[in-house]
C-alpha cells in the first residue's frame, strides 16, 4: 500500500463530514422499445458527480469538495477500513492511496480513474469518504460557522 499527501485546508484537525451528495445533471432511463424516462438533477451538480460538505471545527469553517468525474466511491465507517488503520498512513484527515483491499478487488474502477490508481480519502472521526476520480476536487471555502452558546 502507498500514500501521498493531499494538502487542504482541514488535513488537521477535527473534522466532520455533514453532508454527501451523489448526482448527475439529467438522469434517463431508456426502454428497450427507445421509449425514455427524463429526470432533471440537482444544479449541485451540473459540473460535478458528487459533493461533500465538510465541517473543520477548529476553525469554524464550513467547506464544499466538488469531485468532477467520478469512477467510484465509498463512505463507511472506519472500522471497515482496518488494512488503511493498520498500515504506515499519513495522520492527516486527507490523503491518497493505492494498492490496497478496494483496489484489488475493483482494479477496473482504478484503471478508469486514470490517476494512477489512487484514491482521495477524507477521514472524520466518524465516517470515512473513498473517492476515485480522475481530477483533484475542488474545495471551497462556504464560510464560517458561529458557535451557539445555551442560552440559559
Amino acid at each position: 500500500m502507498e500514500f501521498e499527501t493531499w494538502s487542504t485546508p482541514f488535513e488537521i484537525g477535527t473534522i466532520w463530514l455533514v453532508d454527501l451528495s451523489w448526482g448527475t445533471e439529467t438522469w434517463s432511463l431508456t426502454k428497450p422499445d427507445g421509449s425514455k424516462y427524463e429526470i432533471s438533477g440537482s444544479e449541485t451538480h451540473l459540473d460535478c458527480d458528487l459533493v461533500a460538505r465538510i465541517f473543520h471545527e477548529d476553525t469554524e469553517t464550513l467547506y464544499k469538495v466538488y469531485y468532477g468525474v467520478v469512477n467510484g466511491f465509498r463512505c463507511l465507517d472506519e472500522h471497515g477500513l482496518t488494512e488503511i488503520w493498520n498500515s504506515n498512513r499519513p495522520q492527516m484527515n486527507t490523503f491518497l492511496v493505492k494498492n490496497h483491499g478496494w483496489h484489488k478487488e475493483s482494479p477496473l474502477t482504478f484503471f478508469m480513474g486514470h490517476q494512477e490508481e489512487l484514491s482521495h480519502m477524507l477521514v472524520t472521526n466518524d465516517e470515512c469518504l473513498e473517492v476515485i476520480c480522475q481530477e483533484p476536487p475542488k474545495i471551497l471555502r462556504v464560510g464560517h460557522v458561529p458557535l451557539k452558546k445555551n442560552a440559559t
